[in-house]
């Protein structure tokens, strides 16, 4: 009996092994199909058809979202956060039949062997290193890349931005509600080739994930994030996404002391209203 359980156990390890080799295997053919055998060139936007002169309709679309997780401002205006890009577009070179790789459907790869788009923050108030630019380009969160071509990309990254960069800002009261906005979009592509739009349809920061120990909260919101904006150098337009917000200190750390500045109850109540799209009172 003994021997009996011995070789069942060998024969069922030894269908995992199989299978789990099967997969990886699967996975590799894939990965040398689709980057290695193709000859794919990650610097090269995938657009099936030049850009329209007149119009986006060969524009890739790129949907772009900003999570909150953290955030803090220095008595310049500078509101340092860190947060959660949410991106997602797609790449016609990076579609395959799943039922040619035994019905696998999406594989999650380094980002740093696809194209993406070039994102930055217009009104940054740093570009060196460990900046949002930086980051962009360099951290190692995977990418989903399903089978239609999709890409999903959702990296975690840091950020320094001037608030209303282009007012003179006086904050007289650290405790009272103080404007911002983060303004994020293509630093080369025009519509016509880039064509940006809010990723879930929202054009408001995500703020069901931000941390309870956050030194400042989001007060309020002005929603409409998505901008045009036309220079007079050139007839294409330019697209963004300007998230405008208040923002207002929760506490302050005095003598290794949290001191409140809204209180615990209220903070509670703010985070709850979180989880649902939130505009708070403009």
């Amino acid at each position: 009996k003994m021997a009996a359980g011995m070789r069942s156990g060998f024969v069922l390890f030894l269908a995992f092994g199989i299978s789990c080799a099967t997969n990886e295997n699967e996975v590799s053919s894939l990965i040398d199909d689709l980057f290695d055998d193709s000859g794919y060139q990650k610097d090269v936007i995938p657009m099936l058809k030049p850009a329209d002169k007149t119009t986006n309709v060969n524009a890739i679309n790129i949907a772009v979202g900003l999570s909150m997780i953290s955030m803090d401002l220095d008595p310049a205006g500078v509101l340092s956060a860190t947060t959660w890009l949410r991106s997602s577009w797609s790449d016609f070179r990076l579609q395959w039949d799943p039922e040619q790789y035994g019905g696998l459907d999406n594989i999650k790869i380094p980002s740093s062997k696809i194209w993406k788009p070039d994102l930055s923050v217009y009104n940054a108030a740093d570009f060196g290193s460990g900046s949002f630019d930086d980051r962009y380009y360099l951290v190692h969160a995977n990418a989903i890349v399903y089978s239609t071509g999709k890409v999903l990309w959702i990296p975690p990254l840091p950020m320094k931005v001037n608030c209303n960069k282009d007012q003179v800002v006086v904050v007289k009261d650290k405790t009272e509600p103080q404007g911002c906005n983060i303004n994020i979009g293509s630093w080369t592509y025009d519509g016509f080739h880039l064509n940006l739009t809010a990723f879930g349809g929202e054009e408001y920061l995500d703020l069901g994930d931000m941390s309870k120990n956050s030194p400042y909260v989001v007060t309020s919101q002005e929603g409409d994030a998505l901008q045009t904006k036309y220079y007079p150098c050139c007839k294409e337009p330019y697209l963004s996404m300007n998230y405008r917000f208040t923002v207002q200190r929760a506490f302050a750390i005095l003598d290794g002391k949290k001191v409140f500045d809204k209180s615990p109850e209220d903070l509670e109540k703010l985070y709850e209203q979180y989880q649902t799209t939130f505009t708070g009172n403009k």
